[in-house]
């Protein structure tokens, strides 16, 4: 690949501050600027790769996902990483349904590759080949096992990996509106619910047989996450409570966590590293059990509630700009 007439090159000159041979430069090395740490998954088996790239490289997959990704398709049953939809639109629909079935894919952002964005892009764009190579070179980092493949931590990864599962959803919908089955997805998490009796079990194999077919990405599935289960156990679908009455809860070890934590704040007593956690808690709340968070709220009071979360997040309280589901 060289700098001959090259699309994103003269883009990048024309709206940054970047000379043609720095530019070109960003473009050949980005697969390789990104710092690597380490998470501890949260079923305590083994460690989750994180990637995340340069500040300079962030500041152009933003640009990226303006120019470019967010004029790609994503289908309605994504859930995650889209504006005004959140995690309690995707249990919410499930709630009333009998039957439930949850799975889960094995190394979703990983297995999304190069090769699969430029045919994507291509196809959705309109741009041509050479073009959304060059971008891939900005989106994807290399794995030296692996090529080039979309990382854990980079702003640009979960708005092109929901784009790119686009045909699958497509799919899959289609098929479940055929069957009288509800289908949501939220990043990897897949759900499914119906109140046919043994319908999911055909809607399981059908998923295999999809994932087979389709002209990417390549993914697994992760076997030990598939889930069956019914309104006569608990269920749980993204660490929300669907209840037996069709609605979606924290469930009542969360609630009286996030309490303690309110109370504690209230009083002074709550270790300075935990005030963004219990914020963060709050505003995720917000989304699930309004009306638990009005009574934190009154609980703590209106100075300590509103010194702990943002501007926004009061005047959105105080009706000065609507909730996210009143836009």
């Amino acid at each position: 690949m060289d700098a001959t007439n090259s699309e994103l090159l003269e883009l990048l000159c024309d709206e940054h501050p970047l000379t043609r041979a720095e530019a070109w430069e960003l473009i050949l090395t980005a697969p390789r600027r990104y710092k690597i740490h380490y998470i501890e998954k949260r079923n305590g088996r083994g460690r989750r790769l994180i990637a995340q790239p340069t500040a300079e490289l962030k500041a152009i997959q933003r640009w990226i996902i303006s120019k470019y990704i967010a004029a790609m398709p994503v289908h309605e049953a994504a859930t995650a990483y889209r504006p005004h939809k959140n995690i309690s639109d995707h249990a919410r629909v499930h709630a009333k349904n009998k039957y439930l079935l949850k799975v889960d894919f094995k190394d979703f952002f990983p297995s999304i590759r190069d090769r699969d964005f430029v045919q994507h892009a291509v196809k959705h764009l309109g741009i041509s080949t050479r073009l959304a190579s060059e971008l891939s070179f900005l989106l994807f980092r290399r794995d030296e096992n692996k090529g080039l493949s979309l990382s854990i931590g980079a702003p640009s990864s979960p708005s092109v990996s929901n784009s790119l599962m686009y045909e699958f959803d497509l799919k899959l919908s289609e098929y479940c509106d055929a069957n009288e089955i509800v289908y949501t997805r939220y990043a990897d998490d897949l759900a499914l619910s119906t109140n046919k009796p043994h319908e999911l079990d055909k809607a399981n194999e059908f998923i295999r047989e999809l994932l087979g077919c389709i002209r990417y990405p390549r993914i697994e599935i992760n076997p030990e996450k598939t889930v069956f289960t019914s309104k006569k156990f608990q269920r749980q679908l993204t660490g929300l409570i669907l209840s037996n009455e069709g609605k979606v809860s924290l469930g009542r070890d969360r609630k009286r966590s996030i309490r303690a934590m309110a109370d504690h704040y209230r009083k002074g007593k709550l270790a300075p590293e935990l005030h963004t956690k219990l914020k963060g808690w709050l505003a995720f709340s917000l989304s699930v059990e309004p009306d638990f968070v009005r009574s934190i709220r009154t609980m703590m009071g209106e100075f300590h509630y509103f010194k702990l979360v943002s501007v926004n997040e009061k005047m959105e309280a105080e009706g000065i700009i609507p909730s996210g589901d009143e836009w």
